[in-house]
């Protein structure tokens, strides 16, 4: 089948692409070689949207950080994402940090980043008690976010769906080539057509935009390490640290579900399946967090997790930067794209946009686009008359499964019937948080296998077999 336009990568960027082009009349198909939304580094980063005082002044990346940045108060109301705009503050402990922290400050004033202060090290503690006494100073930046990554990016596919947008997974692209001017895209599950190509698959895009140009880039991969602490979380506001040494550019971030996350590090790996976490890793991100939070208990600790990043590695880091660009007449890539990825992602994702419409591509607007998705509450969250709703619809409702994050047997069944359901124990948990609270699946892991088992009619080894990659039956798990 053809398609007006075909997207490789179903992580944020090229989801919000798929959503971006939606509202035109236009067949839109999103590939991605894996089995679900956000696979890649979307599912593994600290949900920060950051301010844009880290990136070069002036450069791609720190202009759509921060004009990515304003987007998401608009963006997350429509797709009802959990977002809030809490601030950070960027502490020093000795002068040579101040300065440090002066430099990124001129570097956010060049990237359109408004509200940055200096204040004291006591004005600072006034704002986050338990930081260090040895704080001399900061910046606060009010316009640091946090989001919730996960909704974030299955928001954005299931309103994509329902204005248009097909997806498939499990499609892994094997070649691109040009038939009667016509791109051809050779995959695993068969071969698609279409006029314009977006090449949005992260860790891969380096590789597919070889099949249309000579390579000048060279992109290898990064570990990125993290501590995931209990709620409460001990901490109001983002916190970065003026880095000693090597100190790997940890921040420490209180999340939209209550928690903290501690991370990441900086580690080259050979591999993107390399997501193990090390006790380097560990010792190192234990040693960040105890500098800026001495009174921090490692107690608390319930979970350590790693993404892997791609980074340019042929480039000085003065000169690197994201590269989104005309690979080919009618095809777009985006390479490169890291941190602040995600919070660049609504400002890059215009940006591929009209890239496609300097290239050619026309269309009228839809009349009928309808920018708006509302997720179905948490049975245990929701409000008595919609609980009791919710009970007549389904008397699963009212059996509970994951009590750490209050996930009813209800709602699991729930989300297996979405537009795009879960195909794995891993999908449901980026869905419903299941398994991700304190005992970290330690109670609902049993209870979830029985009824995906029963659901879907394999037996529960099958399913274990299935983790953490393709789905756990070829063909039954499609929507």
């Amino acid at each position: 089948m053809k398609y007006d336009v075909v997207i490789i990568g179903a992580g944020i960027l090229g989801c919000l692409t798929a959503r971006e082009l939606a509202k035109h009349k236009l067949d839109i198909l999103v590939l991605d070689k894996e089995s679900d939304i956000g696979e890649g580094a979307t599912k593994a980063n600290s949900g920060v949207l950051y301010a844009g005082f880290h990136p070069r002044g002036g450069s791609l990346k720190g202009i759509s950080c921060t004009r990515g940045n304003q987007m998401y108060g608009q963006l997350c109301q429509e797709l009802d994402v959990p977002m809030d705009y809490v601030g950070s503050l960027f502490v020093a402990f000795h002068e040579e940090g101040i300065d440090s922290i002066r430099e990124k400050m001129k570097k956010g004033e060049k990237n359109g980043v408004t509200g940055m202060k200096m204040i004291s090290g006591d004005q600072a503690r006034d704002l986050e008690p338990e930081l260090s006494p040895n704080v001399i100073g900061a910046m606060y930046a009010p316009t640091t976010g946090i989001v919730s990554p996960f909704k974030l990016v299955l928001h954005t596919a299931f309103n994509a769906v329902k204005n248009g947008v097909e997806f498939r997974f499990d499609t892994k692209v094997e070649d691109i080539s040009q038939e009667k001017g016509v791109y051809r895209v050779d995959t695993s599950q068969g071969t698609f057509y279409g006029d314009y190509v977006v090449n949005a698959s992260g860790e891969g895009a380096v590789e597919l935009e070889r099949f249309v140009r000579q390579r000048d880039l060279v992109i290898k991969p990064k570990r990125g390490e993290y501590l995931v602490f209990d709620t409460p979380s001990p901490i109001r506001h983002v916190i970065y640290q003026a880095q000693e040494k090597d100190e790997k550019g940890t921040l420490l971030a209180p999340t939209v579900d209550g928690n903290m996350l501690v991370g990441p590090t900086s580690y080259k790996v050979r591999s993107y399946r390399d997501t193990a976490t090390s006790q380097k890793g560990i010792d190192h991100i234990t040693y960040v967090a105890k500098k800026v939070l001495p009174g921090l208990d490692l107690g608390k600790v319930i979970a350590s997790f790693a993404g892997i990043r791609a980074n340019i590695d042929n480039l000085p880091k003065e000169e690197k930067d994201f590269v989104v660009r005309l690979s080919a007449d009618r095809f777009v890539s985006a390479l490169g794209i890291k941190n602040p990825g995600m919070t660049a992602s609504p400002y890059l994702a215009k940006k591929i946009t009209e890239l496609l419409f300097e290239s050619g591509l026309r269309c009228e607007e839809k009349t009928d686009f309808d920018p708006i998705y509302k997720g179905k509450p948490l049975f245990l969250k929701a409000d008595q008359k919609t609980q009791q709703a919710m009970l007549r619809e389904n008397p699963a409702y009212g059996t509970a499964v994951c009590r750490c994050e209050g996930v009813t047997e209800g709602d699991i069944l729930a989300a297996l019937d979405s537009p795009l359901p879960p195909h794995n124990i891993n999908g449901l948990k980026k869905r419903l948080r299941t398994g991700m609270g304190r005992c970290q699946g330690g109670f609902c892991s049993p209870e979830i296998i029985d009824i995906l088992s029963c659901r879907w009619q394999v037996p529960p080894e099958q399913i274990l077999k299935g983790e953490p990659g393709s789905p756990m039956v070829k063909g039954r798990l499609r929507p």
